[in-house]
């Protein structure tokens, strides 16, 4: 049988001399790796006569001999660890990625131990910045979004350098892409505070250095667990009340029962899908139009009946139970879009660019309106149906129903009960007259004779 190939070297001892060598000259050991047709070799730093070496001794690795003088186990000793401690990286190394290459192997030699980091000992910088430049070159981002993306992490390079928060580099200002941690982003956070940045600033900031840790995750740079936590660094920003806010337009309970049996005479299948979308984002507890848009079946826990999901607008992670009418309403959606619920979105997007999100959002929102529009019209309706006000229906019946502003605040994803209040503040004093009868309190003494009823 032939002698069986291994898929790594082992490193050698070799005494670097000619065969005619001089007796009275001393000749440098070598730490010698062959493989694939190249060597890497890189001098010990210690020297001895040719005749007090043993090229065959320490099972052929080599050594030098009892005879050389008082100091050769010492000496053998450091030599054989060497050996052993780049042999144990070369094995790490092809664990990890099943090859290995001289240029590898020289790495280890010169002590640069980069590739057997989990990224490879990649500058986290430049690693964002590539991703940047990347998703520019395929038309994922536009001009802006890659200039300021740029400019933002210049940004943290700089603070890396002026906090003295790098790991590596001349002067400490990078880090690898597996370092980065959580405390590390919290203080920059609080640095762009300090320098009088606003709270849609400083998430600004962050945008292209999170987008650069999620990719870093799929890469297995970082873990899950890590990545989720940097993510959930963005800042709640206070909710801003766009035209739509203040201006509520919503359905009564009768309208809400013409437009579902309004449903089987609906002419048009895509308009047909649409005013689905429009009921599932009622029955969602008023789901924005951009969130039903970027709704994807992983952020759906069917088993305890919860959407999860991240808002786009806000950034707030928000939980909203489901219930019998969502369900019937997913279940026909099933098996259109391997990733989004309600196919609006190709299964490749990249959620990490919002700009791309909003323009989506925007030409979506016109073509659903149209067709909304056009059911309200045949309806015979004075007011016009638009995706919005599936939001306003659900939360102005919600208050006539009883139901507690906080509550109906979290289920909206505001960021305080104090948006909720502002929005939907003409609806509150009748709601909160009907919980005042409901209390029923009567704890007033008889006044002039006479107990108030």
């Amino acid at each position: 049988m032939g002698r069986i190939s291994r898929s790594y070297p082992k490193g050698k001892l070799k005494l670097r001399a000619p065969k005619k060598a001089q007796p009275d000259k001393k000749y440098q050991i070598y730490i010698e790796y062959n493989w694939q047709a190249d060597n890497a070799r890189k001098s010990t730093g210690i020297s001895v006569f040719a005749k007090e070496w043993n090229d065959k001794g320490y099972g052929g690795i080599g050594e030098i001999r009892a005879t050389a003088n008082t100091d050769y186990k010492y000496y053998n000793n450091a030599l054989h660890k060497r050996i052993e401690d780049i042999d144990m990286k070369i094995h790490q190394y092809y664990e990890i990625h099943q090859h290995i290459t001289c240029d590898i192997i020289r790495s280890f030699l010169d002590d640069n131990d980069e590739v057997l980091r989990p990224d490879g000992g990649k500058d986290f910088i430049t690693f964002a910045k590539e991703l940047i430049e990347s998703r520019y070159n395929k038309g994922k981002i536009g001009v802006s979004t890659w200039k300021n993306g740029i400019s933002y992490l210049n940004k943290f390079e700089e603070y890396l350098l002026l906090e003295h928060k790098g790991t590596h580099g001349e002067h400490k200002e990078l880090i690898y892409v597996s370092e980065i941690n959580e405390d590390l982003l919290i203080d920059f956070r609080k640095y762009r505070f300090l320098a009088k940045k606003k709270t849609t600033t400083v998430n600004k900031t962050l945008s292209p250095i999170l987008q650069a840790c999620e990719y870093a995750c799929q890469l297995g740079y970082v873990s899950h667990h890590l990545n989720a936590a940097l993510q959930d660094l963005y800042m709640k920003e206070e909710d801003r009340l766009d035209d739509e806010e203040n201006n509520i337009k919503y359905l009564r309970q009768e309208q809400l029962e013409e437009l579902v049996a309004a449903y089987d005479a609906v002419e048009q299948p895509r308009r047909k899908e649409f005013l689905e979308m429009w009921l599932f984002a009622f029955h969602a507890c008023g789901m924005r139009m951009v969130d039903v848009m970027t709704l994807r079946w992983k952020d759906i826990d069917f088993k305890n009946r919860v959407i999860r999901k991240v808002q786009v607008k806000t950034r707030n992670r928000n939980t909203i139970p489901l219930n019998e009418p969502v369900f019937r309403i997913l279940d026909k959606w099933k098996g259109r879009n391997k990733v989004f619920v309600f196919d609006l979105l190709p299964e490749n997007f990249d959620l990490n660019d919002n700009e791309a999100i909003y323009r989506r959002r925007n030409s979506w929102n016109n073509t659903i309106n149209t067709s909304l529009r056009t059911i309200s019209h045949e309806l015979k309706w004075k007011q016009n149906l638009t995706f919005h006000v599936a939001r306003h229906t659900w939360s102005v019946l919600a208050l006539a129903s009883g139901a507690d502003i906080s509550e109906i605040s979290r289920l909206l994803g505001h960021t305080t009960t104090g948006v909720t209040e502002r929005v939907y503040a003409e609806f509150l004093p009748d709601n909160l007259a009907s919980v005042v009868d409901k209390l029923g309190f009567d704890f007033v003494p008889k006044i002039d004779g006479k107990k108030t009823a």
